[in-house]
């Protein structure tokens, strides 16, 4: 056990699991664990392939821990989200399969980990997906819509998500080609197993070969530097401040100046 993250070997895959209750908040010491864990995962020869799973009931991952964020000084408040970036990045570099068991609602950074796995199974009953960035005076960044835009068989849903914010659930997301199967909760551990288990079964060196120029577009350096630096400017702005804090207040925020 690192902090909330728990790693198991079940045969050649190796389980993540983050807990930490009530949402699955990802704190920066939490996304330190979990980025350790995938490295750790990435480089075990023993490890075939990957699933990256939740200990808690009706969450995957309710994003980042805005109260720690706002107790930071505002100038490394974007560490949390470059944080949050590295163990994405981390999870598309990963020469292996990695399945997301998605047993609950994957929301905002919950949902950017999401994406970083290479198939995902959400929980009929509980599953959400939100990359709604923009409640709280935010962007998601070119990246990530890149990312979003790439998995999505239907653009306007990609449009509602980052536009609007609109959050969709188990079926939608399905419908829309952003999960690969929709399962009862109670299955989805189970299920994410068995596909990681055929999947391990993947000739090793071109499994990884194919995944690196899948995701190539995504990991593209200037893309990225691009991406943290629109992020930073608006996190440093009058919007984010208010967006987190209504958040946090659980109110609607006043974009008016």
């Amino acid at each position: 056990m690192t902090g909330a993250i728990s790693a198991r070997d079940v045969e050649s895959v190796r389980v993540l699991t983050l807990t930490r209750a009530p949402g699955n908040t990802l704190g920066l010491s939490v996304l330190a664990s979990l980025r350790s864990e995938i490295d750790r995962a990435s480089g075990d020869a023993r490890v075939r392939a990957v699933v990256l799973a939740s200990g808690l009931p009706k969450y995957f991952s309710s994003g980042l821990d805005l109260a720690e964020i706002m107790a930071l000084p505002e100038d490394k408040r974007p560490q949390a989200f470059e944080a949050l970036l590295h163990c994405y990045r981390a999870l598309l570099c990963v020469p292996k399969p990695v399945v997301g068991a998605l047993s609950g609602a994957a929301i905002l950074g919950g949902w950017i980990i999401a994406m970083g796995c290479d198939w995902r199974i959400m929980a009929s009953e509980s599953g959400k997906a939100a990359l709604s960035e923009i409640r709280l005076g935010l962007t998601p960044t070119p990246a990530l819509v890149a990312r979003l835009s790439a998995l999505a068989c239907d653009q306007r849903v990609v449009k509602e998500m980052v536009l609007r914010g609109k959050t969709l659930r188990s079926g939608e997301a399905l419908e829309a080609g952003l999960v690969d199967e929709v399962v009862p909760e109670a299955e989805v551990l189970e299920r994410s197993l068995a596909l990681a288990k055929r999947l391990a079964k993947s000739a090793p060196a071109a499994f990884a070969s194919l995944k690196k120029g899948l995701n190539a577009p995504f990991l593209e350096e200037e893309l990225w530097r691009r991406s943290l630096s629109e992020f930073a400017v608006l996190m440093a702005g009058g919007e984010a401040r208010e967006g987190m804090a209504a958040m946090r207040d659980k109110r609607r925020p006043r974009w008016e100046d």
